[in-house]
């Protein structure tokens, strides 16, 4: 018996070390890659649109080997093409994504940690515009939720883009809609919402099941509600 024991305490601290390592290395590697000390690899492949609003506006993974790659936003009617992720896996990303801004000014692309979450969690962000797609910022959608697989917690997320709101809408742990929580943030032209907001300007948040019909007519001009990518796309020259 003491023997069994002292074995599982050897392999528990076997997989525990191992672990850290693994978390170390891949924050290195990270930290590497980004002070510009490891050369990047390029891909030579098709962009694919993975999400489409209409039919001058989209997102487009560019750059990328088995979906995971950079994220453009593209608007052929305004001439907008900007960059807004180095690094996203969109299949990642489970949850839904709708955006209803007739005017055009606002869009959202939400993503999942790609990098070791660790001990201490995963944070997920979203990019937001609110100039058109010509700039975008990031904010952290799970602060309150943080998740240490953001490939399962991202089923439960839904974001909406109207024409003056980024709305939030989180299921709880066993997926029910009607015990979904809502959280609105403010858009507006400039708005930092990892920042406190001026004056006058305030977020909300509600049960959906006080405002069940809040989101009953709204999406997305081309019908699209997630992310779509073909895995099987990659560079042939790079070694798999």
């Amino acid at each position: 018996m003491k023997r069994s024991m002292l074995l599982a305490f050897v392999l528990l601290f076997v997989l525990t070390a191992c672990q850290q390592q693994w978390v170390y290395e891949a924050e290195r590697n990270q930290r590497a890659a980004a002070a510009g000390q490891i050369e990047r690899v390029h891909y030579d492949v098709p962009p694919q649109v993975i999400y489409r609003i209409d039919e001058h506006r989209f997102f487009t993974l560019e750059d990328y080997n088995h979906c995971r790659g950079e994220a453009w936003y593209n608007d052929t009617k305004q001439g907008v093409r900007t960059l807004v992720s180095k690094d996203i896996w969109p299949l990642g990303f489970k949850g839904k994504l709708i955006i209803d801004d007739p005017t055009g000014m606002n869009v959202a692309l939400p993503k999942v940690a790609t990098n070791v979450c660790g001990d201490r969690g995963c944070m997920d962000y979203v990019a937001y515009s609110t100039d058109g797609g010509r700039s975008f910022q990031w904010a952290q959608y799970d602060i309150n939720s943080i998740s240490f697989d953001p490939v399962e917690s991202s089923k439960r997320y839904k974001f909406i883009v109207l024409k003056d709101r980024l709305y939030v809408v989180q299921n709880d742990r066993e997926g029910v809609d009607d015990y979904a929580y809502v959280t609105q943030y403010p858009l507006i032209e400039g708005i930092n919402l990892s920042k406190p907001y001026p004056d006058g300007v305030r977020g909300d948040g509600f049960r959906i099941s006080s405002r069940p019909e809040t989101f009953s007519k709204i999406y997305t001009p081309s019908g699209q509600d997630h992310y779509v990518c073909d895995e099987l796309i990659h560079d042939p020259k790079v070694k798999q």
